[in-house]
């Protein structure tokens, strides 16, 4: 094996493992579940959020730079740091980390050991997380090495048996809501695309740390890890998705996420089933949480110029993530729907813009494309707090509105706002020129 192709892989690896989460194990066979045989619909608008997304995140965060503030350069720098902030904050100890301890509980632990708190789980989950974390030079490594082959073997063995031994077949969807559209604003809650802006950082600089010098293999090498991460993901969705939406008949409609996944692979490996699934799950979680923490610290320990220390940073994050871990996971995911409608369509349209950039040559286009998407994704962040009991007339006005845009069936309500917005925007003369890259993570001086 060359060294090129196993540096892909080492990283790659460790790149799908850090992406592979909570999120990734306890949605899609949700999805469908309520699908039944709609499920291939369902499955493709989850993957464009949960796979396509987070690789074209990669490929933004690359090609802009390298950092979430080099593609958010073109809108300005307060916004650079107000969307670094918020997607830290997202997928560190507001939500992500959190929800990685709770399912290990819910999924890992529960089932084995019943007696077992949630508080004891939660402990010795970040008392883990924080040894491995806090010496952040040979994460990469570890990840890549050790544990994601094991992960990728328990994996196999339930997408295996779901797909070649299912427990039943497809049946009449549970649910209209769980459409293609339903599938796509479902992917959000993986998070993956709003870790895909700072995973990208953590990837690139264990490829610099690897000795290649040339931005353009760096950047070639860093796509095809990304690619191969989303690869590996999707293949575990399909599985995922299709072992539930064989299941319509077995379970209820409303039997918790965590509860059907466990339910599911005890179905279709026996008793075996429970033991391979806590390990899957103990270890995605386990290093989806370590690489979330690393983010963490390097973040803020640059934003604050070194004045918080990385080891610091973690063990802050470590005790925040603690105690909302304890919620549990149905309340942690409720909790970040608002939040995640209101930002992800936002990073849509940034993802987007970067992606595009050289077809884009006034880049105030960008500012208009982003106020377009964040009208929209405000509203519905107003509608998900109908959940909470939240109602009012002037939101039921604006929904209906939003209802009225072209492809909110799909999802993508934003869409025509942002164009029109950017289209608007491109007309106003840029004062300043903001297009130069400054590259802070490639090895200035060697091309």
């Amino acid at each position: 094996m060359n060294r090129r192709l196993k540096d892909t892989l080492v990283v790659g690896f460790a790149l799908f493992s850090m992406f592979l989460g909570a999120g990734n194990l306890i949605f899609p066979p949700y999805l469908g579940l309520h699908a039944g045989e709609n499920w291939l619909p369902v499955l493709l608008g989850f993957v464009l959020t949960g796979v396509g997304l987070p690789l074209l995140g990669v490929y933004a965060t690359l090609r802009s730079g390298g950092t979430i503030m080099t593609m958010a350069r073109h809108v300005g720098k307060p916004f650079g740091r107000l969307l670094g902030l918020v997607v830290v904050l997202s997928i560190g100890p507001m939500f992500a980390i959190p929800r990685t301890a709770a399912t290990t509980f819910e999924v890992g632990v529960q089932p084995i050991l019943p007696n077992v708190s949630i508080e004891v789980t939660c402990i010795v989950f970040f008392a883990c997380v924080l040894f491995i974390a806090i010496n952040n030079s040979k994460v990469i490594d570890r990840l890549g090495k050790f544990l994601t082959p094991f992960l990728l073997l328990t994996l196999f063995a339930i997408v295996a048996a779901g797909i070649f031994n299912p427990v039943g077949h497809p049946g009449a969807p549970a649910d209209p809501v769980y459409n293609f559209a339903g599938g796509f604003t479902e992917g959000y809650q993986t998070m993956d695309a709003l870790a895909a802006t700072m995973f990208a950082g953590v990837a690139l600089a264990s490829i610099v740390a690897r000795g290649y010098n040339n931005r353009e293999e760096q950047l070639s090498l860093s796509i095809r890890c990304g690619v191969l991460a989303a690869v590996l993901l999707a293949l575990v969705y399909c599985g995922l998705t299709y072992g539930g939406a064989s299941a319509t008949d077995v379970f209820p409609a409303d039997i918790e996420r965590t509860a059907l996944l466990v339910q599911l692979t005890n179905h279709l490996l026996g008793n075996i089933g429970t033991y391979c699934l806590s390990a899957a799950v103990t270890l995605a979680c386990l290093t989806t949480s370590v690489g979330l923490c690393v983010t963490c610290g390097e973040y803020f320990n640059e934003l604050s110029g070194g004045r918080l220390s990385y080891k610091l940073v973690v063990i802050i994050t470590v005790l925040v993530s603690l105690l909302i871990s304890m919620l549990g996971v149905t309340a942690i995911i409720n909790l970040a729907v608002p939040f995640l409608n209101l930002v992800y369509p936002v990073l849509m349209a940034l993802i987007l813009c970067t992606c595009f950039d050289r077809f884009i040559p006034n880049k105030n286009a960008y500012i208009g494309a982003v106020i377009g998407a964040f009208l929209i994704s405000a509203v519905d962040a107003l509608a998900s707090f109908s959940s909470l009991g939240v109602s009012a007339g002037w939101i039921d006005a604006l929904v209906a509105f939003k209802a009225s845009l072209p492809l909110d069936g799909f999802g993508l309500a934003w869409v025509l706002p942002a164009i029109i917005l950017a289209a608007i925007f491109s007309f106003i003369p840029r004062k300043t020129d903001t297009t130069a890259v400054e590259y802070s993570v490639y090895d200035e001086g060697k091309e």
